[in-house]
């Protein structure tokens, strides 16, 4: 019998157990500074650079110390570390007097976690580093170096720990590609390299680091040097590139006292549609009322409801309700936006990228770290055209299922639904009294105007109904809260007028014809559509609003366009929805509706995908073992076996001792009987290596027996912290020396 081939004299010279440590420390450190593109500040690098140092300062004591290093618990004393260091970097002013955590401390640390993943849908790389951002990245970043710092100091594996490394280069990647300078790649590429060298910390023989630095080389001309000398690619950008104040924003909070002062008269964006109606183009809808000020209801952003798959049916529509299928071709000149504008009810979205997503109770279509600025897309939609007919037969609605949609403050005043009822009085159903508020608005007692309500009584309702002046905000809002306290669920549309016709089917929409809208909500249709201003750019009603009961909205549903305002005219025709000034800065509009908390499948599908990754070497372990013990059953294919079982416990054989030798020592973790099935598969192994063939055969349920009992002797001398990661992170996957 021969041995294997003599082993690596340097072999036994092992580096200073801080050497790896060390390693991880200047790797991770490069990492994060890769990441810098992503933010105009370097106040998150900091909480970073002191979570790396503490997590791999602890792996480094526990395995400098014998007792600590024998106990197995170096990973979990990083975890407890990190988690003690998150809430002292992250959430300061709630330890109890200034040192020691408390219960609200772990909840306060998981709510700046929520807060910064509501930060990643609200925000646009490069942006400021929000406390949730920190968070984010001082708890990833310290998960991050405790896994690479294991796969380095512990299995011996740094090409996975490599691998891993680079993932988070994805993130700058993808959330600020524009930002990106060769130095970012520059200081991944040598964290990477750092980590590929590792293995030859403190190795007399320098070929082979040599060789991989050469090659790293290599790739990083490659990488850098190539895209220097390839001409630039003109691009569309995603984002704007003209100072903020070029472009525009409009507000879908609506402010009942603020007054209308926008005469711009700024393209926003042009369309076409074969919509002879032409209906309003949608941002979106407000349903939240506390009494001065209309806003959007919260939801939960769903990252994997992506427009461009298709949304849901409009809510509440029947197979009997009349609709039309419509697409309308949008073209943004200078609106900047998280929503993106479209016609009630959209089906489809083509042209725009992954990250516009939707929420599926309104329909309402969002930026997921997008803005509308230059975007060029299609829309189809779900034209809803009821009936009148089909109106009136509306049943109404249970309170209960519908209590949001009616809801009003409490300190709303006795004027708003005495009004209601006064002006709905015969009313009969739903519809009628709709169309009687909306007649009631649209009669000579109004006038349109773009002052708010002179504020007289203290509530901003009350003051409209006695002034009986203002303009669409004030209209849709007092329209709403009268329908609710009829009965009859409302919110307000937020968008733009269709516009001004340029010629058929073709279409230019203004900033100053930015409009709100009710809609009210019908059994068996779903939203509707009401026009209650009488004045500006709203138009004329649509067709199953009016109580002459137009029945057929195709013969009388082609309106008249907008005629284009003169330059004197633009003051009183502008509809800005703004609300409380003239140009909304960014921070009071972007992601209004993305305050919803955090986004549970997102966080359900990264727990899911870390359990998937932690779990991938155990499940590479099975199927190794499943392909090796294979029948009929091959001698060394088993060796290879027992040789994992060996490494996965902590007992690599060494390659100049020779398969007796190991199978001997191996047998007293074994009992007697399967010390047998030991000496049974050596046999097999010298008659397959040295007489060709196999004279006695393995048997299968021996040779499983055996290697169950080895398992379990290895197991018991190894010790149960051992035992445990043998068989969550077998050490054998990563190579059997």
């Amino acid at each position: 019998m021969t041995a294997a081939p003599a082993a690596d004299p340097s072999a036994g010279h092992a580096p200073p157990v801080f050497l790896p440590g060390l390693v991880v420390l200047v790797a991770m450190l490069l990492a994060a500074t890769s990441m810098s593109a992503v933010f105009t500040d370097t106040a998150w690098l900091v909480q970073v650079i002191v979570m790396v140092a503490i997590v791999v300062l602890t792996g480094v004591l526990f395995r400098a110390v014998p007792a600590l290093r024998a106990s197995g618990l170096t990973v979990i004393a990083q975890f407890v570390v990190a988690v003690l260091a998150a809430v002292y970097l992250c959430v300061p002013g709630t330890l109890a007097a200034g040192v020691l955590p408390t219960g609200s401390s772990f909840g306060a640390l998981f709510g700046e976690l929520a807060t910064g993943i509501d930060d990643i849908y609200r925000t646009t790389a490069p942006a400021e580093s929000t406390p949730g951002f920190r968070t984010i990245l001082t708890v990833g970043f310290g998960l991050i170096t405790m896994l690479i710092d294991g796969l380095v100091s512990d299995i011996r594996a740094p090409k996975v720990a490599g691998i891993l490394l680079l993932l988070v280069y994805i993130i700058p990647v993808l959330l600020a590609p524009r930002e990106l300078q060769w130095w970012h790649f520059a200081t991944i590429a040598a964290a990477f390299l750092i980590l590929m060298l590792s293995s030859y910390i403190g190795s007399a023989h320098l070929r082979s680091p040599v060789t991989a630095i050469t090659a790293g080389a290599l790739a990083l001309a490659l990488g850098v040097g190539l895209p220097v000398l390839l001409p630039d690619i003109s691009v569309r950008p995603d984002q704007p590139v003209s100072a903020q104040g070029d472009l525009t924003v409009i507000n879908p909070f609506l402010d009942l006292r603020s007054d209308l002062t926008s005469d711009d008269e700024t393209v926003a964006f042009t369309y076409t549609t074969d919509d002879p109606l032409a209906p309003p183009v949608r941002l979106t809808s407000v349903s939240d009322f506390d009494g001065t000020t209309w806003m959007p209801a919260e939801f939960d952003l769903d990252p994997f409801a992506v427009a461009v798959e298709g949304l849901p049916s409009a809510p509440g529509v029947s197979q009997d309700t009349r609709t039309a299928e419509r697409r309308a071709d949008i073209d943004i000149v200078d609106l900047d936006q998280q929503h993106l504008p479209a016609p009630y009810a959209p089906t489809l979205v083509d042209g725009v990228s992954r990250r516009w997503i939707y929420d599926p109770q309104t329909l309402t279509i969002v930026g997921n770290g997008e803005i509308t600025a230059g975007a060029q897309y299609g829309v189809d939609y779900l034209s809803v055209e009821p009936t009148a007919e089909s109106l009136r037969d509306a049943a109404p609605v249970s309170s209960t299922e519908f209590a949001d949609l009616l809801a009003l403050p409490d300190d709303t005043p006795e004027v708003i639904a005495d009004t209601a009822d006064e002006v709905t009085a015969g009313a009969e159903n739903e519809w009628e009294k709709a169309v009687a508020l909306q007649e009631y608005f649209r009669s000579d007692e109004f006038t349109y105007s773009t002052d708010a309500p002179e504020d007289a009584s203290g509530d901003v309702l009350a003051d409209f109904l006695e002034d009986k002046q203002g303009y669409c905000v004030q209209f849709s809002g007092a329209m709403t809260a009268m329908a609710r306290s009829l009965g009859i669920p409302a919110r307000i549309g937020v968008g733009f007028t269709g516009g001004t016709a340029t010629g058929e089917g073709e279409y230019e929409v203004r900033i100053n014809q930015a409009h709100a809208w009710p809609e009210l909500w019908f059994e068996g249709t779903g939203w509707v559509r009401f026009e209650p201003t009488p004045g500006g750019p709203a138009g004329t009603p649509p067709p199953w609003t009016e109580s002459g009961g137009e029945e057929d909205a195709e013969e009388t549903a082609s309106p008249e366009p907008t005629a284009e305002p003169t330059t004197e005219e633009a003051g009183d025709e502008g509809e800005d929805a703004a609300g409380p000034t003239a140009e909304p800065t960014e921070e009071s509009t972007g992601g209004t509706d993305a305050d919803s908390g955090v986004s549970w499948p997102l966080v359900v599908g990264l727990i899911g995908l870390a359990i998937l990754l932690l779990a991938l070497p155990a499940l590479l372990r099975l199927v190794l073992r499943g392909r090796r013990l294979r029948t009929p059953l091959d001698p060394e294919r088993v060796w290879e076996e027992i040789r994992a079982l060996a490494r996965d416990h902590g007992r690599p054989l060494a390659p100049a001792t020779t398969v007796h030798e190991h199978l001997t020592r191996l047998g007293e973790h074994v009992p007697g009987p399967e010390r047998d099935g030991l000496a049974a598969i050596g046999r097999a192994v010298d008659e397959s290596r040295y007489a060709g063939e196999v004279r006695t055969p393995l048997d299968a349920e021996q040779v499983r027996e055996t290697l169950r009992a080895l398992r379990k002797g290895l197991a018991e001398d190894a010790g149960s912290a051992a035992a445990v990661r043998s068989r969550l992170w077998p050490a054998s996957v990563f190579g059997l020396r």
